[in-house]
C-alpha cells in the first residue's frame, strides 16, 4: 500500500476541499506575448485626437455643396462642322501627295513583265495556290495550236482499229479498273 505524502498538493486539496489560488486560464500563455505587445504599442500611441471638425461645418454645408454643384459655368462648344473644314485641306494635301507618291514609285516599272521574267519557285507557288481547270487552259492555249490537220498523216481504218482492240488483252485491262 502506498502511502499519501502529507505534503503533496494533491492531498491538500482532498482533506480541505478547497483548490489552490494559483491557476491560469486555458491557453494564456499561447497569447501571452501578443496581448503585451498589443499593450506596448497602445501606450506608445498618441493621446490627442487626431481630427477636429469646425463646429459650424455641418450647419452649411449643404448650402456649400449645392454652391458648388448649381453653379452654370459657360461650357465651350465645338462644333463638328468646324473642324470638319479644318481637316479637309490636310486631308486633300495628303490624299495628292499619297497618289503622286504611289505612281511615280510604285507603278512607273520600265520591266515588261513575260513568262521569262518569273523565277521557277514563283511559278510552282502560283500552281501549287491555284487550281487549273481546262477552261483555264483552253483560254491561254491558241486554237490554232492543235489543229485537226495535225493529225491528218495517219489514216485509221475501221479494220485496223479492230484489230487493235482485239490484240489488247481485256483481262488485264478490267484488273486494273479495279
Amino acid at each position: 500500500m502506498e502511502r499519501e505524502i502529507k505534503n503533496n498538493v494533491n492531498y491538500i486539496s482532498k482533506k480541505t476541499g478547497k483548490k489552490t489560488g494559483f491557476s491560469t486560464p486555458t491557453d494564456y500563455f499561447n497569447n501571452l506575448e501578443d496581448v503585451i505587445a498589443t499593450k506596448i504599442s497602445e501606450e506608445n500611441l498618441n493621446k490627442e485626437i487626431g481630427f477636429k471638425v469646425p463646429d459650424t461645418y455641418f450647419n452649411n454645408l449643404e448650402d456649400t455643396i449645392l454652391a458648388k454643384v448649381s453653379s452654370e459655368k459657360e461650357t465651350k462648344i465645338i462644333s463638328f462642322k468646324d473642324r470638319l473644314l479644318k481637316m479637309i485641306p490636310y486631308a486633300a494635301a495628303a490624299s495628292i501627295v499619297l497618289f503622286i507618291g504611289l505612281n511615280s514609285f510604285v507603278f512607273n516599272t520600265d520591266k515588261e513583265l513575260t513568262l521569262d521574267s518569273l523565277t521557277d519557285t514563283e511559278i510552282e507557288y502560283w500552281l501549287d495556290a491555284n487550281t487549273l481547270n481546262t477552261n483555264d487552259i483552253s483560254i491561254v492555249l491558241e486554237d490554232d495550236l492543235l489543229d485537226e490537220n495535225d493529225f491528218y498523216f495517219t489514216t485509221l481504218n475501221d479494220e485496223t482499229i479492230e484489230d487493235y482492240i482485239n490484240s489488247i488483252d481485256n483481262i488485264a485491262l478490267l484488273n486494273e479498273i479495279n
